[in-house]
């Protein structure tokens, strides 16, 4: 890095050395220069003439001179049968303002001669001489100048050459001095508005705000460079005030916006800064005329000074933190300290012309800064949107986690409930109408104690139905069916052997079966009326019962010897058996009866789950 800067200020030095011929381009004879006089300013005058070079300031030789000073620049044209050959005439610049004239013919003048003066000291000139101005032999070219010996009054280089070749001097000079500069302004402007819009959305990124401040008073400074006269300004003084202030505020406002870059909080040195700089920019306003020049020359160093240590900030950060946007940013500075250099140089005549380049090498560290900047920006937002679509993805996820909880809450609100219902209704039937038909059977019984009462077989059914229910209704679906069996098995087995019939139950593979609440349900009241159909109807004396589940099916046989029923196959006889095909139909399985004389048999068969990794063998 530090090689790269002394290359630049190297480049930067030798690129404002004059020319080789310093001392008047080939074809002048002699460049005079005199100090006009007051009582006569348009005639040049006769003696006290002083041969110069060019470029010439004149207030090295005649110091505090605020006024007019003529030069006097005269060659020879070959001689020639006809008219002479046409000359290109191109000028630098003359500072401040002045008048041009070709062997006593007025060829250009200022519009301001006096304060306020014109600001012709950046201003390139070109003309094409022909006859009648230009004529063979000795030709002479004045030119009146109008300076103040504070601003480097005198005038710049001249050419005059073939027409092609002052033409080509005239362009190169006009894009360095004018062109340029013009495009530095522009982009100048428009970063201080850029990066102001980018403070007003982000204001906790002060940087921005300092950036744009520092951009915006540059404007000024790099207007100076293209301006024709003081407008809006009464005088020189006061422009040049105006000009010289907003240098060193805008220099203050970039070494606040290093600061606020590389995350440093240095109050005591912002104080000590910002003390010195009110105490500059108070003395350019206020310092009279004799001090105007050493207080100019001071706001310059200082303003250098400033920079600088705006720069050590950034590349001390940028070798530290090893940021790429701050190594960039620090690449960036380094052109315009370099330029700066060069300058200030410039400024205090050390260097033979008056070309400044910090103007177009500010622009071009603006629009690295603006890159660097910018690309910050863009990071962040990147970030922002990477965590706005990470946000996302989690609201998302836990959107759907909670609508999932909320919905398995749900589901067991309603079973819940629906269990709560239902306990309710087995409750009321079991001490509503259960307490009744207890009642009525034992008073049924005590009187019909000898043998079998209809009326007092019909409520035992009723109650053994309402006993089911209730049964049924105090298991869960996780339940095993052998479980839910038992109490049915129980009671239906006392029920047979006190009627006589001998009972038996083979029971197979029940511990890993379960039914829902529906199915399991419609399996017993069926197995419930099979037995029943046996002690009402068969008159048997023996009754197998089988339940298996095995394959993913679960069987059921009941199996009678008594003397089967009339229409033998006929399943559809009677209210019972087509309750029987209806729940066996729920059940999605089959229902076969078989009656003859020697019994009859009900055979059941419908799929059922058993639970993953059980496979029960037959």
């Amino acid at each position: 890095m530090q090689q790269l800067l002394l290359g630049l200020l190297l480049f930067l030095l030798f690129a404002g050395l004059p020319p080789a011929a310093a001392g008047g381009l080939p074809g002048f004879e002699r460049i005079e220069a005199v100090r006009a006089d007051p009582a006569a300013p348009d005639t040049p005058p006769a003696e006290g003439w002083t041969t110069v070079t060019l470029p010439d300031a004149w207030a090295e030789r005649w110091p505090a001179h605020d006024g007019m000073v003529w030069y006097r620049l005269r060659w020879n044209e070959p001689a020639a049968a006809g008219e002479p050959s046409p000359r290109g005439l191109a000028m630098d610049y003359l500072s401040m303002a002045g008048a041009i004239y070709v062997n006593g013919t007025l060829l250009a003048q200022d519009t301001q001669l006096e304060e306020p003066l014109s600001r012709s000291w950046n201003y390139p000139r070109h003309w094409l001489l022909s006859a009648p101005l230009l004529r063979s032999g000795p030709n002479e070219l004045l030119v009146r100048v109008s300076g103040l010996a504070a601003y480097a009054p005198g005038l710049g280089q001249v050419t005059v050459d073939q027409p092609a070749a002052a033409e080509a001097h005239y362009r190169h000079e006009q894009l360095i001095r004018q062109s340029l500069h013009m495009l530095s302004l522009g982009i100048t402007l428009a970063m201080g508005v850029l990066y102001g819009l980018f403070w007003l959305l982000r204001r906790n990124e002060t940087f921005y705000g300092w950036f744009s401040l520092f951009s915006l008073l540059w404007v000024p400074v790099g207007y100076n460079y293209v301006a024709r006269d003081t407008w809006p300004f009464g005088s020189t003084h006061a422009y040049q005030a105006v000009n010289m202030s907003a240098l060193v505020l805008s220099i203050a406002a970039f070494l606040m916006f290093a600061l606020r870059f590389c995350d440093l909080q240095r109050r005591r040195a912002v104080r000590l800064i910002g003390g010195a700089i009110g105490l500059t920019t108070t003395a350019l306003w206020l310092a009279p005329h004799a001090l105007l020049s050493p207080v100019r020359d001071a706001a310059v160093v200082m303003a250098l000074a400033t920079y600088a240590l705006s720069v050590w900030i950034i590349c001390r950060h940028a070798l530290a933190s090893g940021k790429r946007e701050v190594q960039a940013l620090a690449l960036c500075t380094l052109l315009p300290l370099a330029a700066g250099t060069h300058d200030v140089l410039v400024f205090h005549n050390v260097l033979a012309t008056n070309l400044y380049y910090t103007p177009w090498s500010s622009s071009a560290m603006l629009v690295g800064i603006s890159f660097v900047l910018t690309w910050r920006f863009v990071v962040g937002m990147r970030l922002v949107e990477h965590f706005n679509a990470e946000l996302r993805h989690h609201v998302e996820d836990a959107t759907q986690r909670l609508s999932s909880v909320l919905h398995r809450e749900h589901a067991t609100e309603l079973e819940n409930t629906r269990l709560a219902e239902r306990m309710n209704l087995v409750r009321d039937l079991h001490d509503g109408l259960g307490m009744t038909l207890s009642g009525h059977i034992a008073s049924l019984e005590n009187r019909s104690a000898a043998g079998h009462d209809t009326a007092l077989w019909a409520l035992k059914e009723v109650r053994d139905d309402l006993r089911l229910i209730i049964e049924s209704s105090s298991l869960g679906d996780a339940d095993r069916l052998s479980e839910r069996l038992a109490p049915l098995r129980h009671r239906s087995t006392r029920v047979l052997e006190a009627a006589g019939i001998e009972c038996t139950w083979a029971l197979r593979g029940l511990d890993q079966c379960r039914l829902d609440d529906r199915r399991g349900l419609d399996f017993l009241r069926l197995l419930q009326e099979a037995l029943a159909n046996v002690l009402k109807h068969s008159r048997a004396s023996k009754v197998r019962v089988g339940i298996d589940a095995a394959d993913g099916q679960l069987s059921l046989s009941v199996a009678d010897d008594g003397s089967g029923f009339a229409g033998g196959g006929d399943a559809h006889g009677g209210m019972g058996l087509r309750n029987m095909e209806a729940r066996a139909r729920r059940l999605n399985g089959t229902l076969d009866i078989r009656s003859t004389p020697d019994g009859t048999t009900v055979a059941l068969r419908f799929p059922i789950q058993l639970p993953a990794g059980v496979a029960i063998a037959a």
